[in-house]
């Protein structure tokens, strides 16, 4: 997936219930999760230069990717945001 676009997860063969809470999620919400991954990432992991933080980045989208798609809800226990 583009790093640029987060776009909605294909849950499977049916794709994402219409009824799935991440239809609720509005359309920055998902950049700004990757945001949130990146600032912990930049803390933790020593990057220099643009090539350093595009890698950072890509792994912050799939990490990102991963999460969202993996989630069943949005509960407290396992909140998505």
């Amino acid at each position: 997936m583009d790093s640029n676009h987060l776009g909605p997860a294909q849950g499977g063969e049916s794709g994402v219930d219409a009824g799935d809470w991440r239809s609720q999620l509005q359309p920055d919400s998902r950049h700004q999760i990757v945001d949130r991954i990146m600032e912990t990432l930049k803390r933790i992991l020593p990057v220099s230069g643009p090539e350093g933080l595009s890698e950072l980045r890509k792994i912050a989208v799939r990490f990102e990717e991963k999460i969202y798609t993996a989630s069943t809800s949005e509960s407290t226990e396992g909140k998505y945001m």
